[in-house]
């Protein structure tokens, strides 16, 4: 099993994830799973700009979803998934990726959205998305770093 953590982090690549994240879990590839990054060109330019210059990155369409997840779940390269929203780790798991977790280390607040956790905040279908996978046997959790505590998600 090589995809090593899913995560929902509406920053998708920032220095956590760069710098903590990847001591901690031991991945040579990022795949960003986002239609709106996958079409535009600027922003896919900024996201390889802030990938470190060793690592593999792939930004895809949640058209992509299924082919990419049996490629890379069953290939040797230590993957790390990050999405912007449930919805689409929810089509991830869907897809059969082995790994039965899921981070949440960032949700924006806004309008439609409570607060969870901390920063971390959701809208009612966006709980109510969770709670699906949830009751699919995923252990869901709060870790902004890893050197913080795990909060479930319950």
């Amino acid at each position: 099993m090589s995809i090593k953590m899913i995560r929902i982090d509406d920053r998708l690549i920032h220095g956590q994830v760069v710098a903590a994240w990847s001591k901690s879990i031991k991945f040579d590839r990022i795949w960003i799973v986002d239609d709106g990054v996958n079409n535009d060109e600027f922003i896919k330019d900024v996201m390889k700009l802030v990938a470190p210059p060793d690592m593999e990155l792939i930004v895809s369409s949640t058209l992509e979803i299924e082919s990419l997840t049996k490629e890379f779940d069953n290939d040797q390269i230590g993957t790390l998934v990050l999405a912007k929203f449930p919805w689409v780790v929810q089509k991830i798991f869907d897809s059969g990726v082995k790994l039965n977790q899921l981070n949440i280390g960032g949700i924006g607040a806004n309008k439609d959205r409570k607060k969870l956790f901390k920063n971390i905040s959701a809208s009612e279908s966006e709980v109510e998305t969770l709670k699906e996978i949830k009751k699919n046997g995923v252990k869901i959790y709060f870790q902004v770093t890893p050197n913080e505590k795990q909060t479930l998600f319950e």
